[in-house]
């Protein structure tokens, strides 16, 4: 029993962590992204944007490309992790209950308040993209970043109806084996050939920009990867794999990783240098979404590899800012409008722009949302 308590109590404390660092990561590839593709970014406009400045606008694009292959899915990965503890413990009716009140009022803040605010503000940008459209004809009612809790929410439902058909039978089992090499080949294998079919399906997408789904278009392309990190956290929450890793393993598949981001890294240089990169966008993007499980399987292993040999040297701090992530996820968007909306009117070199808009932007949406968890009502939820 000690030896159980211990180990809950350690892994608790390295996911947290590691939450803390995907959502700083979220961040910071939002800030790039407003950059390199004006107006995208709730129509906002930096006056001194990366398209001048071929250095960095390659890196931006592979920075995107780079960190799209591990944050969101390591985020699934997590977050199944705990569902089927919760749900033996809770019931499936409670479980549900509780869910839906801690994604349901987040996403309708979100939705209400922090999109609508942000799509108010970002049109007082120079050049703003939304600038000259008519109020009735704004979109307020997009989803934006807060896709992912409706498609967390999905997710726990299929999982709670998986439980009511077959019964729950969660136990803990250490005696299963980690997958080994050709299990995690296979399903990378598999799911990069379906991220590129998702890809290729452009007239699908374009019909879900113009719905209230608006944000999925962007992330539609990844869904049974997310599906399939999701439900293996479910799985490997019973054996307790994220704490067995195979470190020969996990370096082996993390130094190919980064063997091939590296070579995507230089294939985003050329592109860019040679002056094409606008017009050869959509085709890095299907590389990079082939490409995606090869590097996010070597990079997420290796995190959970290393903090937890290593969470003592950030310890509970940095566990805390992990507990804060989901509310500074929620908030972000409104407080990267106001950042770049002020950077930009400064006009700063591009490097200093990320530099300081990926700065404030870290640092006041998680600042922000730990003062305002300090309201019990708030910390129930987010």
């Amino acid at each position: 029993m000690a030896h159980l308590q211990t180990s809950t109590k350690k892994r608790v404390l390295f996911i947290d962590q590691i939450k803390a660092l995907m959502i700083a990561l979220v961040i910071a590839i939002h800030v790039l992204f407003a950059m390199i593709i004006p107006g995208a970014w709730f129509g906002i406009h930096i006056p001194s944007d990366g398209s001048t400045h071929p250095l960095f606008a390659g890196i931006s694009v592979w920075l995107l490309f780079f960190c799209n292959s591990f944050f969101m899915y390591m985020l699934f990965l997590v977050s199944g992790y705990f569902v089927p503890r919760s749900v033996h413990k809770k019931g499936v009716a409670r479980y549900l209950k509780e869910r839906l009140l801690r994604i349901g009022v987040p996403l309708l803040f979100g939705l209400l308040l922090i999109n609508s605010s942000s799509l108010l503000l970002a049109r007082l940008s120079p050049g703003s993209a939304t600038a000259n459209i008519p109020w009735r004809e704004l979109p307020f009612n997009q989803l934006g970043v807060l896709w992912f809790l409706v498609v967390l929410f999905a997710f726990d439902l299929l999982y709670c109806a998986w439980v009511k058909l077959r019964g729950d039978r969660f136990a803990l089992n250490t005696s299963v084996p980690t997958p080994q090499l050709r299990s995690w080949l296979i399903s990378a294998v598999v799911l990069a050939i379906l991220e590129a079919v998702m890809t290729t399906q452009k007239e699908l997408w374009a019909v879900v920009a113009r719905l209230p789904l608006g944000g999925l278009e962007t992330q539609g392309a990844h869904v049974f990867t997310y599906a399939f990190l999701f439900f293996l956290g479910c799985k490997a929450s019973s054996h307790r794999w994220l704490e067995r890793l195979d470190p020969h393993l996990v370096m082996r598949w993390f130094r190919f990783s980064i063997a091939v981001a590296l070579s995507l890294l230089t294939i985003c240089l050329v592109v860019t240098f040679n002056g094409s990169l606008a017009d050869q966008f959509g085709k890095l993007v299907l590389l990079a979404n082939l490409l995606n499980p090869f590097i996010g399987w070597g990079v997420m292993a290796y995190l959970l590899l290393w903090f937890q040999r290593n969470e003592n040297r950030f310890g509970q701090p940095l566990a805390n800012a992990g507990v804060d992530s989901f509310g500074a996820y929620i908030i972000h968007s409104l407080v990267l409008v106001i950042v770049l909306e002020v950077i930009g009117f400064i006009g700063l070199n591009p490097w200093l722009i990320a530099a300081a808009g990926i700065s404030l932007g870290i640092i006041i949406s998680f600042g922000a949302i730990h003062q305002i968890r300090r309201i019990p009502v708030v910390a129930r939820v987010i």
